[in-house]
């Protein structure tokens, strides 16, 4: 697909000089730029979505696109608390426990080796 569009000519000049300077190819610098610009709207939509409690932690990272751990990193990072459901916890609370096993189990066979 091909898109024309028209800038200022002050955005040009930056776009040839951080082209020039990062030694990427205009075309590639507009498409990358573009990528991010979706990438950061489909977050923000998502910290969104999940802070006024419309979706789920896990629907809230389908959003955003991005790894449910991910998504609680980027949450973490500007300090939105989680707001895990009971079942969330558990689950959770489940994994923990069988991560523990398995870590007591390999344990064990090293000790009994």
């Amino acid at each position: 697909m091909e898109i024309s569009i028209n800038i200022k000519d002050d955005y040009l000049k930056w776009l040839h000089e951080i082209s020039k300077e990062t030694s990427t190819d205009k075309e590639e610098l507009i498409k990358k730029s573009i990528i991010k610009y979706i990438q950061e709207y489909k977050l923000r939509k998502a910290i969104r979505k999940y802070t006024d409690g419309s979706v789920s932690l896990g629907k809230a990272s389908e959003i955003a696109g991005m790894p449910k751990r991910l998504f609680m990193y980027k949450l973490q990072e500007i300090g939105i608390p989680l707001n895990l459901s009971e079942s969330d916890f558990d689950k959770g609370m489940d994994t923990l426990i069988q991560a523990r096993k398995l870590t007591s189990h390999k344990r064990m066979r090293e000790i009994v080796r």
